[in-house]
């Protein structure tokens, strides 16, 4: 459980910002998206795009942009850091910095993209740990965590967005290590629906598919689809129908491809027309495409779950019966796994007063809410410590653990008798408990911390 908490919270950082205004070189392509009336569903390949340098020590800032009929918008990946042009000519492009950020670390290669004007950040990973959250951004405020059904976990490498459906298509990624790949196999096909923030297994990525992202990925929302470069041919995946189409049109085909050594860059869709540029040269390129660019192949992208209902019943069964007659053993394999468990959401030295990584990010977030006069819920605690889904006794057991460590470093570190951490009781409803840090605690603990 330690790595689902990393993964949300990541590492908070307080950002030294000395300017909230950038200047960058313009280009063809930012100079057609700040200027067209066009909501652009997806910009792909801005992998190497470099705006400007941002405020952040040894930080190498890698964006990706989002257009809505708000303005277009730069997002620094890893970072929750969004920039909106206010200008763009033939010379220069003007960002101005919309956010307050200090949340670092757990969402890179997040899926990024803009729903009824609001900006999301859906994924991602940080720390080893890649994740399935759903978080919205709102201008003159900050990032909230959104609730969904169920989460998977996933990346930006590929996924087709059709705002119209209000859907978002993916590929579950299920690995926590680190590796490097080009294709993507053997994983699930999921569909997001937008509105009613549910997810929902479309089926098995079909093993004739291996989607790649090592060259291009783009939607093409007036065909309802996603182009993909995939073994020397380019292809339309439709996730809504479950078809595969390839492309035959090979001047599209020997366009999109390029020379070699050549990479496209901030790649998009418009009104029928592929708008893209290369690495090696700026030139805003178009073509024009439709679907008499393709041929139907006889395969689906996915094999659809199928209803497995008569298993269940038989699981249900075995339950029941392993219930009946093993009851003692089962209740002692679950006190172990108790034990098991809280030990693993939270390993800490017992021997040492210093606040580790997982302590410090939940004061700097209780210190955050504090400071807006707010609180954090116990839900909020239950969900940040990975403990939501846990039984009542253990949602307590570690809480009132974490809590108490917690207090104690605080006294210890600063000398003090107080209670650091405090609970004071809801005012909706006094049976539950918020979680606050006061001023003056905060104080001590900010001015020592910047020592």
């Amino acid at each position: 459980m330690v790595k689902t908490i990393v993964s949300l919270l990541g590492v908070i950082i307080c950002l030294n910002i000395t300017a909230q205004t950038f200047t960058c070189p313009s280009t063809p392509s930012l100079k057609y998206l700040f200027n067209t009336k066009s909501e652009i569903s997806k910009i792909s390949h801005t992998q190497d795009l470099v705006l400007f340098q941002p405020a952040i020590e040894n930080w190498r800032a890698r964006f990706q942009l989002i257009k809505n009929k708000s303005g277009l918008f730069a997002l620094i990946d890893g970072t929750g850091q969004v920039y909106k042009a206010t200008n763009i000519d033939d010379q220069t492009a003007t960002f101005n910095r919309i956010d307050s950020t200090r949340f670092m670390g757990y969402n890179f290669d997040a899926i990024n993209f803009s729903y009824n004007e609001l900006i999301y950040s859906f994924g991602g990973y940080g720390f080893w740990v890649r994740n399935g959250y759903l978080t919205h951004f709102t201008p003159g405020a900050e990032w909230t965590v959104d609730k969904i059904n169920v989460q998977f976990k996933t990346t930006n490498k590929f996924y087709s967005y059709q705002p119209k459906e209000s859907k978002l298509y993916y590929i579950e990624f299920p690995w926590d290590s680190e590796v490097t790949f080009d294709k993507i196999i053997n994983s699930t096909v999921v569909e997001f629906d937008i509105k009613k923030r549910e997810n929902k297994k479309l089926g098995k990525l079909n093993p004739k598919i291996g989607f790649s992202y090592k060259y291009f990925s783009i939607d093409i929302q007036s065909l309802n689809g996603v182009l993909n470069f995939n073994e020397g041919e380019i292809y339309l995946y439709k996730f809504s129908t479950n078809k595969v189409y390839k492309l035959v049109n090979l001047k599209i085909k020997d366009a999109l491809v390029g020379k070699s050594g050549t990479e496209l860059e901030t790649t998009f869709e418009d009104s029928g027309k592929i708008y893209y540029s290369f690495n090696n040269d700026t030139t805003l390129r178009t073509l024009q495409i439709s679907m008499n660019d393709f041929e139907e192949e006889d395969y689906p992208i996915y094999i659809p779950e199928k209803n497995y209902m008569y298993l269940w019943i038989i699981l249900i069964i075995i339950v029941i019966f392993i219930s009946i007659f093993g009851l003692y053993k089962f209740n002692n394999r679950k006190k172990i796994a108790k034990e098991d468990f809280v030990e693993e959401i939270y390993t800490v030295d017992l021997n040492s007063n210093e606040f580790s990584p997982i302590e410090t990010s939940l004061i700097d977030m209780l210190i955050e809410k504090s400071n807006i006069d707010s609180h954090l819920t116990v839900d909020e605690l239950n969900s940040i410590l990975g403990i939501k889904k846990k039984t009542i006794e253990i949602q307590k057991r570690v809480r009132t653990e974490t809590i108490n460590r917690i207090n104690h470093k605080f006294n210890v570190n600063f000398n003090l008798e107080t209670v650091f951490i405090e609970r004071t009781r809801s005012a909706d409803d006094r049976r539950y408990f918020n979680y606050i840090i006061s001023k003056a605690n905060t104080k001590i603990y900010l001015k020592k911390a910047t020592i």
